[in-house]
C-alpha cells in the first residue's frame, strides 16, 4: 500500500519575499529618494549661487563685531571668522554673519589676517540674495566647485538607489 505524501497549501510566499519586507523596502527606497532629491536640490542651487555671484546686489552695512573663534567640537586647531553686521534692504534691518561662501577651517593666522582690514563699527558692502536677503556675505569668495559637485554627485546617487529599491518593490508586486 502506498501512502500519498500529504498535500500542503502552497504558500503566496513561495520563491519570493514576503509581502512586509516588499512594503518595507519600497517605503525604504521613497525615504531614500527623497533624501536624495532633498540633498542634490540643495546643492544645485548652492552651486548656481557660487557660480553667479557677481549677480548678488549690495546694501550698505556696518560691522558690530569682528573676531576669530576656535571650533569647540573639532580635535585640531580649527578656527572660523566670526563677524557680526548689520544691513538694511527695502528698509527692513538685517543682521547678517557670513564672511564669504569658505567652508573650510584654517589656522587662526589665516583668518587674523583675511579679517585685519575690518573693523568693529566700520562701514562695509553687504552682498545679498534677493530672493532671502538674509542670506549674505561680505566677500565673493568661496572654496571652489568641486567639493558642491561630489555632494551632489552622492545625493543623485541615493535619488537613484531610492528610485531602484522602490521600483523593484513595485515590479515584483504588479508581476502577481
Amino acid at each position: 500500500m502506498k501512502i500519498a505524501p500529504a498535500q500542503q497549501p502552497e504558500s503566496e510566499h513561495a520563491g519570493g519575499l514576503p509581502q512586509g519586507v516588499r512594503v518595507l523596502a519600497f517605503l525604504c527606497g521613497i525615504l531614500v529618494c527623497w533624501l536624495g532629491f532633498k540633498s542634490a536640490r540643495q546643492d544645485w542651487r548652492r552651486i548656481d549661487a557660487l557660480v553667479h555671484l557677481d549677480r548678488l546686489p549690495s546694501a550698505a552695512g556696518k560691522l558690530l563685531r569682528v573676531n576669530v573663534r576656535k571650533d569647540t567640537l573639532a580635535s585640531g586647531e580649527d578656527w572660523y571668522p566670526d563677524v557680526l553686521y548689520e544691513y538694511s534692504v527695502a528698509g527692513r534691518n538685517i543682521w547678517g554673519w557670513r564672511l564669504s561662501f569658505e567652508e573650510e577651517p584654517r589656522p587662526k593666522a589665516y583668518w587674523e589676517e583675511r579679517l585685519r582690514g575690518y573693523a568693529t563699527g566700520a562701514p562695509v558692502t553687504v552682498y545679498y540674495n534677493p530672493a532671502a536677503p538674509k542670506d549674505s556675505i561680505l566677500e565673493k569668495k568661496h572654496d571652489g566647485l568641486f567639493r558642491v559637485w561630489m555632494k551632489l554627485g552622492l545625493g543623485a546617487g541615493f535619488l537613484l538607489v531610492g528610485l531602484i529599491l522602490s521600483g523593484l518593490s513595485l515590479s515584483g508586486w504588479f508581476r502577481k
